[in-house]
């Protein structure tokens, strides 16, 4: 069972896919939103509650993407992430810094290979999704 749940996000503007990278908590790097799981809460739920307080986003979520294990801070955590699509956008709770990046540009930002590899995978099945919609 996971401990942590984030998101790939996207939005499409100007018929461009753009992904949401946030500022790390401590203001060092560049990541993808996460955060714990509550009591009571499923993984699907955590992920969008972290979407809007991280970056005050709403979103969708459209896939399950892979379990990705990591230390935090000496501890061990798991992070179940979601492929999400950006339904509206507003104040965040958290003082973190927003940016909406291309494809090419948010891997570059990200520094650790788990988001790397999550991010790329979230990248690979909006595309499998496009090709089955015909879009």
């Amino acid at each position: 069972m996971p401990t942590h749940a984030g998101s790939v996000t996207f939005r499409r503007s100007h018929n461009k896919l753009l992904f949401l990278i946030i500022s790390s908590a401590n203001g060092t790097s560049w990541v993808l939103p996460k955060g714990h799981i509550e009591s009571g809460e499923s993984p699907e739920e955590a992920a969008l509650r972290e979407l809007h307080e991280e970056a005050g986003v709403t979103g969708q979520i459209i896939d399950r993407l892979s379990i990705k294990a990591f230390n935090l801070k000496k501890e061990k955590v798991s992070v179940q992430y979601f492929l999400v699509k950006e339904l509206c956008l507003s104040q965040p709770r958290e003082s973190r810094i927003i940016r909406w990046e291309d494809e090419h540009s948010a891997l570059r930002l990200l520094p650790f290979e788990e988001s790397k590899s999550v991010f790329r995978e979230g990248v690979k099945r909006i595309k499998e999704l496009t090709l089955d919609n015909n879009c």
